[in-house]
């Protein structure tokens, strides 16, 4: 197995401890283990566990980043708030075919580790702020189409979105269910967001 395949095998594994078991339950011998790496090879690419969940938090909002470009900013076919409703469609979709109570692994972080570990928090923030960017620009896109109700910051409602999303996301956990992402949508998309005329 070369470097790249042994370190993106590492955190492939290391996502499904991390959502699983969360950082504190995310034990190294076991990731070790399902992903058939001796433990030399581990520190070969990570010196510690906080350097290992920053490396698979960043593969994580990269992969989240290309679905938020391709479904929120290239396809300009649609409206940005179908556009907005295509995306949190999507992600519905990848949570009802997984397990619901593993979550999002950026709330996940957030709640468990950010406050002991600068790195994290770091990258947790960045992950967030890249995130509601995202969000912004397709708000403002609304906005400047007649869709979004003139009141609304972009970039406040953008934040607003993700501490609603990710608070959803906590319930949906608690529950074992969507019902909480799919509630979230239809208050949000069908209600706060539609301008009245």
């Amino acid at each position: 197995m070369s470097k790249i395949d042994t370190r993106a095998v590492l955190i492939d594994e290391g996502l499904k401890a991390l959502l699983s078991h969360g950082y504190e339950g995310a034990g190294i011998g076991p990731i070790l283990k399902s992903a058939g790496v001796p433990k030399g090879s581990f520190y070969h690419f990570f010196q510690s566990k906080e350097e290992f969940a920053s490396a698979v938090l960043a593969n994580y909002c990269q992969n989240n980043q290309k679905v938020r470009t391709r479904l929120l900013l290239e396809n300009k076919s649609r409206s940005p708030l179908a556009r907005l409703r295509d995306y949190f469609n999507y992600y519905e979709t990848v949570y009802s075919s997984g397990d619901p109570t593993c979550g999002c692994l950026l709330g996940n972080l957030a709640q468990s580790i950010a406050a002991h570990s600068a790195v994290l928090q770091h990258e947790l923030h960045r992950s967030f702020i890249a995130w509601q960017a995202d969000f912004k620009t397709v708000l403002r896109e609304a906005r400047d189409a007649g869709e979004l109700p003139e009141h609304l910051d972009p970039d406040e409602t953008a934040a607003f979105l993700i501490d609603a999303y990710e608070g959803a996301l906590v319930r949906m956990k608690a529950d074992g269910n969507i019902k909480p992402l799919q509630r979230f949508k239809t208050m949000m998309l069908d209600g706060l967001l539609t301008r009245t005329l």
